[in-house]
């Protein structure tokens, strides 16, 4: 008897080298395929292409033998304008868009590197940030490389988040929109600060990132 099955591989927009093939029915969406084999990550989210198109409700049946990325789902407004993301690279140079996490205007997750100052075996902190709602929500930070650390940081790295209202909306102990795991780092009440610097994203995302590599770096 014929195979009906389909063949995909989904991977992780944050880890794209961590891969897994399985086979799904071909009357399924993506999405339900990837909720179905319990790669989801917890909360909201979607499943893109290769060019970061959400395809999280086309069939299965158009996409055999096709890699496929989760991640957190897209939102409206708020985020970082796409066309503004150079003004941050002055003072961030490696600073980048997470891919499969940009709508045609606007990132909602960034990913950079700074000096560690001999705190990290590579001399580089790596982390990344979230912020779907960088106008006005918090943002939140996390290291992905706790274990080349040497010398620790004067603040908390939480692998689960602590349960206080600056921790609203870290996830619980994966990156929201991923299943990878990061350590939250604990910037304590850091939305009045930003409040009172206005709305505008890249004061606001830069002032951030500022924060986060005096702590890590203290």
């Amino acid at each position: 008897m014929m195979n009906t099955m389909i063949p995909l591989t989904v991977a992780n927009t944050l880890n794209q080298t961590s891969k897994q093939r399985i086979e799904a029915k071909p009357n399924q969406t993506l999405k339900q395929v990837v909720q179905t084999q319990k790669l989801s990550p917890e909360g909201d989210f979607d499943v893109y292409d290769q060019m970061g198109k959400v395809i999280s409700n086309q069939s299965v049946a158009n996409h055999r033998d096709s890699t496929v990325y989760v991640g957190v789902a897209k939102v409206a407004g708020g985020s970082v304008p796409r066309n503004r993301v150079k003004e941050l690279q002055i003072e961030y140079p490696s600073l980048q868009p997470v891919k499969q996490h940009l709508t045609k205007s606007s990132a909602q997750m960034l990913r950079l590197r700074f000096p560690s100052n001999g705190r990290t075996k590579s001399g580089f902190w790596e982390i990344v940030i979230y912020c779907p709602k960088a106008t006005s929500s918090l943002m939140h930070a996390y290291v992905l490389n706790f274990s080349e650390i040497v010398i620790r940081p004067g603040i908390s790295l939480y692998a689960t988040p602590p349960s206080v209202s600056y921790s609203r909306g870290s996830g619980n102990g994966t990156i929201p929109g991923s299943r990878r795991r990061g350590h939250w780092v604990c910037h304590g009440n850091i939305l009045p600060h930003l409040n009172r610097l206005g709305s505008d994203p890249i004061v606001r995302v830069g002032a951030y990132v500022n924060h986060i590599q005096n702590l890590l770096n203290s």
